[in-house]
């Protein structure tokens, strides 16, 4: 099997769609289509079963995806390993939640150590970074990890609607209410998911969306209702012109929050500048303060 078969198919299976892989990587449908059928050829298997206009992974599929991805991600890293200079260093961060606060950590961390670098993932599938920064459900933990903070999951609304006015909102009060979901996989889905079962609540889905920009954007839209977390998105908590038709409710829902932590490399001597990064990381969540976000 070639490198080129193994990245188109990667690609394909992220979108489940030959279009939008074909549009990623910049080569043709008809190029992605061969790629796979070629590896399924020499695999002995089918990988992918068309299904309208996408293409479903079947479970071979799946096993080949999960085996291909770090190792996709640890080649596209070499180039940029390669040219790292003696002069600079680089600090690898995984960042899979607390997302809008990272550009205000690394700003405040570049004011005291100017001469580090960092390289921003966000790929559950990589390997080879020097922290990763997720979140689970409060009475989970990761190994090798310290917590940096607890935080409650909120229910967003537009601010002329009815449930604005409430203190608190109830499942009750949701009952006819669209929602707006991230893709099942991240830690809030999961948390939402699992406590909506135990409450034996069904929300009504009327949209999913890959990441929480969209998603906020359609709060925003008046197009339903969503998962919010209480510091996390702070930015947009903080700033005007993105929550301006926009206020934040908790739910009546026991425990209904998760945890982010910080995870170290398993078995892995870390650099003196990585310790020191951490080290500021855990100060700097410490210091993140409960805004005012009850409107």
């Amino acid at each position: 099997m070639e490198f080129y078969q193994l990245r188109y198919f990667a690609r394909a299976a992220k979108y489940e769609n030959i279009s939008m892989a074909a549009q990623e990587l910049h080569v043709t449908q008809p190029s992605i289509s061969k790629a796979i059928k070629a590896l399924e050829q020499e695999i002995g298997v089918d990988l992918m079963k068309k299904n309208g206009k996408y293409c479903a992974l079947t479970h071979e599929g799946r096993l080949l995806q999960a085996k291909v991805l770090p190792i996709l991600s640890a080649i596209e890293d070499i180039p940029r390993e390669m040219q790292i200079g003696k002069t600079r260093q680089w600090i690898r961060l995984n960042a899979l939640s607390a997302g809008l606060l990272i550009p205000e950590l690394i700003r405040k961390f570049h004011e005291v150590r100017p001469e580090i670098s960092f390289n921003v993932m966000e790929r559950r599938e990589a390997i080879g970074w020097d922290v990763c920064i997720r979140s689970t459900l409060p009475q989970n933990f990761f190994n090798n990890s310290v917590k940096l903070m607890d935080e409650k999951l909120l229910l967003a609304c537009k601010k002329d609607s009815p449930l604005a006015k409430k203190e608190i909102v109830t499942l009750d009060d949701l009952r006819n209410e669209d929602f707006i979901e991230l893709k099942a996989g991240g830690s809030i889905r999961l948390i939402s998911d699992k406590k909506f079962k135990e409450m034996g609540f069904i929300p009504q889905v009327a949209f999913e969306c890959e990441n929480f920009y969209i998603l906020k954007r359609m709060v925003k839209e008046g197009l339903g209702v969503a998962v919010w977390p209480q510091y996390s998105w702070r930015e947009q908590i903080e700033g005007t012109s993105d929550l301006d038709e926009v206020c934040l409710k908790p739910i009546d829902i026991p425990d209904f929050c998760r945890s982010v932590y910080l995870i170290r490399p398993k078995d892995l001597k870390l650099l003196p500048e990585v310790e020191e990064f951490i080290k500021f990381t855990m100060e700097y969540f410490s210091t993140v303060k409960e805004l005012s976000i009850y409107s």
